[in-house]
């Protein structure tokens, strides 16, 4: 199979995959199979890899992305081209005509793909047990509001509550198309108040509104936090789907 079944992707549609270096029992998964699908240059970058595990994460996230593409348009995955803004956000490139729209995030051998059609996306997964420096990061990263939440929770509920705010910082901040050029102490992720959050509250140093986006947790194996944010108003029907990729 060289990528999934021709999927429906409305404008208010949202097409989250999934796929990890582990397999469906659990044990590592090769990647042998799905080296096929990259470009020469991506088969080359893969080999300058010094870890085989960095080498095989890699290689799985652009299989994953071109697989997935070619399930929305007449292009084989080897075919897909792709360019990068000034910040380095990736897309399809232009000269192909398509107005699909896609990110991806990955993280100790899992990977997670966002695409919709003609409407900014951006994604986010993390690790629960990823070696973090909770201290420094909280000073770098979060806002003054992020960091009075933080200390009113147990300590030992710092950790997964930093992680669930970082995913949906960089999902925001991936979104706009520039990644960590953006103030990351303007983007506030708050969970106190009605409903529990989160809420988006953004500096005026972003130039922006959070009722410009949509935005939410993603479902994920046991381990892992991960978030979606997209383009869109609130009173916009948007449409998510979480689905598993297909094997090669």
């Amino acid at each position: 199979m060289t990528g999934p079944a021709r999927a429906v992707l409305s404008g208010t549609d949202v097409h989250l995959w999934t796929a990890s270096l582990a397999g469906r029992d659990g044990r590592p998964a090769g990647t042998d199979a799905h080296e096929r699908f990259l470009s020469p240059e991506e088969r080359d970058r893969a080999e300058r890899f010094h870890f085989a595990r960095d080498r095989a994460q890699y290689v799985l996230a652009r299989s994953l992305v071109r697989r997935c593409l070619s399930g929305y348009a007449d292009l084989a995955p080897g075919e897909w081209e792709f360019e990068s803004n000034a910040y380095g956000k990736p897309s399809v490139h232009h000269r192909l005509g398509l107005d699909l729209d896609f990110n991806l995030s990955h993280s100790h051998g899992m990977c997670l793909l966002g695409v919709t059609r003609g409407r900014a996306v951006g994604v986010d997964v993390e690790r629960d047990d990823a070696r973090i420096s909770l201290p420094g990061l909280v000073h770098r990263v979060m806002s003054a509001s992020e960091t009075e939440e933080l200390r009113r929770l147990p300590a030992g509920e710092w950790k997964a509550r930093f992680l669930e705010a970082w995913v949906f910082k960089e999902a925001y901040v991936k979104a706009r198309g520039r990644g960590l050029s953006l103030p990351l102490r303007d983007v506030s992720v708050l969970f106190s108040g009605a409903g529990g959050g989160p809420r988006l509250v953004l500096g005026p140093s972003l130039a922006d509104r959070p009722d410009r986006w949509r935005y939410g947790s993603v479902r994920m194996p046991a381990g892992f936090h991960a978030a979606v944010c997209v383009a869109g108003r609130a009173d916009e029907p948007l449409r998510f789907v979480l689905r598993e990729a297909p094997p090669p």
